[in-house]
Order: structure tokens, then C-alpha cells, then sequence
């Protein structure tokens, strides 16, 4: 009976931690919040930092040119006796040689002109590397961008469920009224199934309302690694934040400093340049300045062999020239000026096409305050003409279908307007994506 007990209070206890453990986790974050999190835990903002890194490992190797060749070897041999004759080969001999042969040799030498190429070509991955920098900047604000409009679903939605529950109550109220009308023989039980629809409906919206926030709530979840069970609950000050009005000229000039793709098309054009230089090296010779030193023998240049060492050494200069590059050279020029006059285009193409989406993106962004001044009028006219009805139906002056017409376009207005403050701040934050710094906004 002890052993069932204990077996009881243990499952209890297991289960009952299981329960606590799957409770959702609230956690209330701010967009910035959200962004610190991504930089952590993106996957795809990782691999662009690794592509940094790998670029900075590039330029590292490519500055070993710069260092001296140190070439050193060692070999030992076993010789054996030497055979002289006449150029007939006639008159042979034989001459005994020492059998063991020993080798050491080391030379050393320092590039001290190539031409320009190792300058150039290590200038060319350091661009390589702000190039991936600014590829990583670029997926860093999709990233961003991406959360951005989750985050503010999210909110949307959260916002329109408090709509929605504030309606279903106050619908509930007027269907206990009307009730109480029935019993006093001044309402129908007709008008009364009418808003019990209406509470049916709102009930069903309700509900789709919870399944997008657990979509985009699991969406934010994903993105950012937390635990499947976190709940997000978006700031709610952020509805109460001043939105600025930049001038466009202030957010084109932005752009045209910021945009992840305007700089690295730039960049791209300076690198080409500086392949185009390594390139025109090669009708340049490579000087270099040389020393070495030799330990061998026994000396087999003498007959009879010598069984001695001989060590030498020099210090000298050596010029190398690939005559190949004489031909092999205009080819490859002509190629990467073709490659040169492409980036001019695609950079020109570039500024138009940021000019003008940023354009549209300021547009999008004031006509949403001007959205937003209407709907508020609208729900301040449709929550003045429902006090209206709703009062002449409690004096038998409207038909039920009045009031509830009146409900409908009062609760279409609370939506509207909700959807219209959301509308700023996500037109906002497209405008700050479209200039290349949304990374920059303080929540």
C-alpha cells in the first residue's frame, strides 16, 4: 500500500510539473527587442557573418605575398663508384667514390616589384569583404523587415480581439436589455434571435482572430529560436509614439548614403577597377631579390672523388616575366572593361530604382495619416449615430435592424481604425527599410 502511495504521489507530482512546464510563457518585447534577438539568432544572419569572416580570412592569405619564400631542403644518398672513359667510351676505369651523400639547401626571396598585383589584388578583397558586409547589412533589415511585419500583425490582431471582446460584451448587454423588454411586452422575441446572431458572428470572428495570433505568434517564435510555448505580447505604448514627417529630399538623401544595394553596386565598380589593375600587371615583370646558401657532398665534380662538404652561398636578384601575358593579357582586359561598363549601368539603374521606391514608400507613408484622420472621423460619426439609435430603440422610435445596421458600421469603424494605426507605423518602418536604416530606429 506504501509502495502505491508513493507510486501515486510521484505521478502527481511528474504530471503536475509536465502541466507547469507547458504553460505558455508572456513575454511583452519592443521591435528592438525583437531585432537584438535576430542578430543572435537568425540563421540566415549567420551565414552572411560567416561570409564576412571567410572574406577576412581571404584578405589574410592574399597578404602572405608580401612575406619572403623561404625554401629549404635536405636529402641523403648513397653513391655509388664512378666510371670514366674516352668520348668513344673506350679506356674505362673505375674510381672508388664514398658511398654516403648528403644535401642541404636554403634559399630565401622578397617580391619587391610585381607590378602593382599583390597591392591591388589585396585591395580588391578588402572590397570583397565591404561587399559582404553590406550583404550581411542587406539580409540583416529583411530580416528585420520580415519581423517587422509579423510584430505588427500580431499587434493588429491583438488590438482587434480587445475590439472584438468590448463588442460581444456590450452585445451581450443589449440582448439581456431587450430580454427584459420582452418580459415588459415592448420588444419580440424576433429581435432578440437577430443580435443573438449578431453575437454568433462576432464570436466566430473572435475565434479566426485566435488562430492568426497563434500563426503569427509561431511565426516570431520560429524566426527568433524561442521556446514553442512563448507568447508575445507586442509593446502597447507603441500606438502612443509620435511618428516623424521627414521631408522627401531628407529621406531620399538617406537612401542614396544608405542603401545596402546602392553601396555595394559602388563597391563592386571600385573592385573591378582593382582587378582591372592586377590584370595590367602582368605586362609588368616580377623582380625579386634572392639568397640562398648550399651544404653538400662528398664533391663529385672531381675524380677521384673528394670526401669532403662543400658549402656555397649567394645573394643576388632574379627577374621573372611571363611572356604568355603578352597575349593572354588583352583578353582578359577587354573582359573585365566589359564587366566594368555592366556595374556603370546596373549602379545607374540602382539610384532610379531606389530613387523611386523610396518615392512611392514616403507616399505610402503620409497618405496613411491622412487614412487615419478619416477613419477616426468615421468612428467618431458611427459611434455618435449608434448612441443615436441605440437610444430611440430603447424608446420604440427605430427597428431593431437600425440598431444593429448602426452596431455593424460602429464595429466596422473600431476595425478600420485599428487597421489605420497599424498602417503608420508598418508604412513607416517600410520607408526606414526602403532607405537601408531600419537597423537605426529606437523604439
Amino acid at each position: 500500500m506504501k509502495y502505491i502511495i508513493r507510486n501515486v504521489i510521484t505521478s502527481c507530482f511528474l504530471l503536475g510539473s509536465i502541466s507547469m512546464s507547458a504553460q505558455p510563457t508572456e513575454r511583452i518585447m519592443t521591435l528592438n527587442e525583437l531585432f537584438s534577438l535576430a542578430d543572435t539568432q537568425s540563421k540566415t544572419i549567420k551565414i552572411f557573418e560567416e561570409a564576412v569572416s571567410g572574406a577576412s580570412k581571404d584578405i589574410s592569405v592574399a597578404k602572405n605575398a608580401y612575406l619572403p619564400n623561404i625554401d629549404f631542403s635536405a636529402s641523403a644518398s648513397y653513391n655509388g663508384n664512378a666510371w670514366v672513359a674516352d668520348r668513344n667510351f673506350s679506356n674505362g676505369q673505375s674510381y672508388s667514390s664514398p658511398h654516403f651523400g648528403n644535401n642541404f639547401a636554403i634559399e630565401a626571396s622578397q617580391v619587391i616589384f610585381a607590378g602593382g598585383s599583390i597591392y591591388n589584388n589585396v585591395k580588391a578583397l578588402e572590397i570583397q569583404k565591404k561587399i559582404a558586409e553590406w550583404d550581411l547589412t542587406a539580409h540583416r533589415q529583411e530580416v528585420y523587415f520580415l519581423l517587422t511585419g509579423y510584430y505588427l500583425d500580431l499587434y493588429k490582431y491583438r488590438n482587434l480581439l480587445t475590439v472584438y471582446d468590448k463588442n460581444i460584451e456590450q452585445t451581450r448587454q443589449v440582448i439581456r436589455d431587450m430580454h427584459a423588454r420582452e418580459a415588459a411586452g415592448v420588444a419580440l422575441n424576433n429581435d432578440i434571435t437577430r443580435y443573438e446572431v449578431q453575437y454568433q458572428n462576432l464570436q466566430y470572428k473572435r475565434t479566426e482572430l485566435l488562430s492568426l495570433i497563434d500563426i503569427y505568434n509561431n511565426k516570431l517564435v520560429t524566426m527568433l529560436d524561442l521556446p514553442s510555448h512563448t507568447e508575445i505580447h507586442p509593446d502597447t505604448t507603441l500606438l502612443c509614439k509620435q511618428m516623424p514627417k521627414p521631408q522627401e529630399k531628407e529621406v531620399q538623401d538617406m537612401a542614396f548614403r544608405n542603401s545596402p544595394l546602392l553601396n555595394r553596386n559602388r563597391l563592386t565598380l571600385d573592385m573591378l577597377n582593382k582587378k582591372e589593375k592586377v590584370i595590367k600587371a602582368g605586362y609588368m615583370p616580377q623582380i625579386s631579390i634572392i639568397a640562398g646558401d648550399n651544404l653538400k657532398g662528398p664533391i663529385t665534380y672531381e675524380i677521384p672523388t673528394i670526401d669532403s662538404n662543400i658549402n656555397t652561398w649567394y645573394v643576388g636578384i632574379g627577374l621573372k616575366y611571363n611572356i604568355g601575358n603578352l597575349y593572354k593579357t588583352p583578353k582578359n582586359l577587354s573582359r573585365i572593361r566589359s564587366s566594368i561598363e555592366q556595374s556603370h549601368v546596373e549602379l545607374t539603374s540602382s539610384e532610379e530604382n531606389v530613387t523611386l521606391d523610396v518615392q512611392a514608400a514616403y507616399i505610402h507613408y503620409l497618405n496613411s495619416f491622412e487614412l487615419l484622420k478619416t477613419q477616426e472621423k468615421s468612428l467618431q460619426l458611427v459611434s455618435e449615430n449608434y448612441e443615436v439609435t441605440s437610444n430611440r430603440y430603447s424608446n420604440d422610435l427605430v427597428l431593431v435592424t437600425d440598431l444593429i445596421d448602426a452596431d455593424n458600421l460602429r464595429q466596422s469603424a473600431e476595425v478600420q481604425y485599428v487597421n489605420a494605426q497599424i498602417n503608420v507605423i508598418y508604412n513607416y518602418y517600410k520607408l526606414m527599410y526602403t532607405t537601408g536604416t531600419l537597423n537605426s530606429i529606437n523604439n
